[in-house]
């Protein structure tokens, strides 16, 4: 009798992190794991299961098309294993592990820091923070709260507004520059999505806005930034402010699970309530 393989939760994530990346460098950033690290696990994966996950493109790690079944199921048992650990997390008598918060790498670097001192008196708390650029997948999170930009929320969550971000076109002052473009998680973004209905070529692309802002001040092209990110960055100048750039909605949420807790709820009131008198968010 053939031995069937064994597929644990680690397997899993790593699958869905070059899933939602598109990528093995994004997703071994994403899990903090090295690049070599990510391959060599997928490759054990489906060496062991004998099945194959990935066609490699040159786009990067695009699903097999016959896999999308599968890929849900995965999801659906991270949702399961994330549900129970948060169920443990309720039956604690305390967070004693602090808070676990996840947002954005430019939420993160330009606006929660100013925040968080109060959060931390508020909740007599540590408090975790982990950055994270792709679309909410908070089952696998595992996180208390989460701060994200996002024009609709998934069912699962329970969240408050935060404030918005307001986007401008941002670069050196030369003429004839040209875009830099958004990939990754940013590439089903609005902002992306104007970027490249406008004319000109696209030299170079970013995964994060932080990334795009560092090539612009080097002086690489212009790109769509959050207007507070622009305004930070060194050798760029705000372009343009186009009308037909939305402004996203900043949110504070909560899984549902977390929906009983009460020094959950008061931390997302707290935070969200700091968050929206700030300027950046304004």
């Amino acid at each position: 009798m053939t031995k069937r393989a064994q597929v644990g939760s680690e397997d899993i994530a790593i699958v869905l992190a070059v899933v939602d990346h598109g990528s093995v460098s994004a997703a071994a950033r994403s899990l903090g794991l090295n690049h070599a690290t990510v391959l060599r696990r997928i490759a054990d994966f489906e060496t062991r299961t004998g099945v194959r996950m990935f066609d490699k493109t040159t786009r990067g790690y695009q699903v097999c098309p016959d896999r999308a079944d599968m890929i849900e199921v995965m999801r659906d048992a991270m949702e399961g294993m994330g549900a129970v650990d948060r169920l443990l997390d309720q039956a604690r008598p305390k967070l004693q592990a602090g808070l676990r918060l996840t947002t954005t790498d430019t939420l993160a670097h330009y606006v929660l820091p100013q925040v968080l001192p109060g959060l931390i008196r508020t909740m007599d708390a540590p408090i975790e923070v982990t950055v994270d650029n792709a679309h909410v997948d908070f089952a696998r999170m595992q996180a208390h709260l989460t701060v994200r930009p996002a024009m609709t929320l998934p069912p699962e969550l329970s969240a408050l507004p935060a404030g918005q971000i307001r986007f401008a076109v941002f670069g050196p002052l030369e003429s004839d520059v040209p875009w830099l473009g958004l990939t990754g998680p940013l590439a089903r973004t609005k902002a992306a999505t104007w970027v490249r209905a406008q004319p000109g070529r696209i030299v170079a692309y970013g995964d994060s806005f932080m990334a795009l802002a560092a090539m612009a001040g080097q002086g690489m092209g212009r790109t769509v930034l959050p207007t507070y990110v622009g305004a930070a960055t060194p050798n760029v100048t705000c372009l343009a402010t186009p009308k037909d750039l939305p402004k996203v909605p900043v949110w504070v949420g909560s899984h549902a699970d977390f929906g009983r807790s009460r020094r959950v709820l008061q931390a997302r009131k707290a935070l969200a309530g700091a968050l929206k008198v700030l300027p950046q968010l304004a």
